[in-house]
């Protein structure tokens, strides 16, 4: 999928302004979705200074840019960091944003934004098969047996047909499909390294979590790629052609798959 295609993905995906619940983000007090401050606050090293970091659709970032909605962030970095999976080049984008407060203005948030605390989950045709939570942090209070900070328990009639309108506009593009399911395969494969960590009771979800942050221990490299390689199979199979924007030209050399 080009370029100009994905632009008129986010055209529609910014155009819809998915909100679950009027002002829903004073609920929890705190504008959990906006800084997750709640549970920075429990690290011992991680978060020292405030930040937010936003994962990135392909090509979203570009098209933030072509709009002129990045200066949002400041101040902020963008990162990409490239994994080389089947003999194809991965990007994971995010912008790490330190700005007070909330990292964007509401009418220009990015995607992930716009959906949290639902994470749509598409089947390799296209279809929505159901919604999980978004972010590392809602495993983390269902392990940890924490209630939810975030105060939404479900899609509020009124909103489903913006919801269903902003997962149509996403499943358009078999590229952005698969990232959003290696995201969520990703989020679960972490989630079953803390699980795992916390057999027995007795420990904190947050300083499990960030020890094995900062040790690089919460994924399993092999395990890992070798899901996101069947994931991607499943595509070439399905949708021919889909990773023509990803594929490594030959004699690329490989950036490696973090561990």
């Amino acid at each position: 999928m080009d370029t100009t295609t994905l632009h008129d993905i986010f055209d529609t995906v910014y155009a819809t302004d998915l909100v679950y619940v009027k002002d829903c983000w004073k609920l929890c007090g705190d504008a959990h979705c906006c800084s997750f401050q709640r549970y920075k606050g429990r690290y011992r090293i991680l978060a020292r200074t405030p930040f937010q970091e936003l994962p990135l659709l392909p090509g979203e970032w570009d098209w933030l840019q072509s709009r002129g909605w990045t200066p949002q962030f400041e101040p902020f970095e963008h990162k990409v960091q490239a994994f080389e999976v089947d003999g194809r080049i991965l990007r994971h984008e995010t912008v790490v944003s330190r700005r007070p407060g909330c990292a964007c203005d509401h009418a220009t948030r990015p995607t992930i934004c716009r959906l949290y605390p639902l994470l749509p989950r598409f089947a390799p045709d296209g279809r929505l098969e159901g919604v999980e939570g978004a972010g590392i942090y809602e495993d983390m209070e269902r392990i940890g047996g924490l209630a939810p900070a975030c105060e939404l328990r479900h899609l509020p009639f009124d909103q489903l047909t913006p919801f269903l309108q902003l997962c149509a506009a996403l499943s358009r593009s078999p590229l952005l499909r698969f990232h959003l399911e290696a995201y969520r395969l990703a989020k679960q494969h972490v989630a079953g390294t803390l699980a795992r960590r916390m057999a027995g009771g007795g420990k904190d979800v947050f300083q499990v979590f960030e020890m094995g942050l900062l040790r690089q221990s919460l994924v399993d490299g092999p395990q890992l790629r070798a899901e996101i390689t069947a994931l991607m199979r499943d595509f070439d199979s399905r949708w021919p052609g889909w990773d023509e924007s990803i594929r490594a030209p030959a004699g690329t050399p490989s950036p490696g798959v973090a561990g």
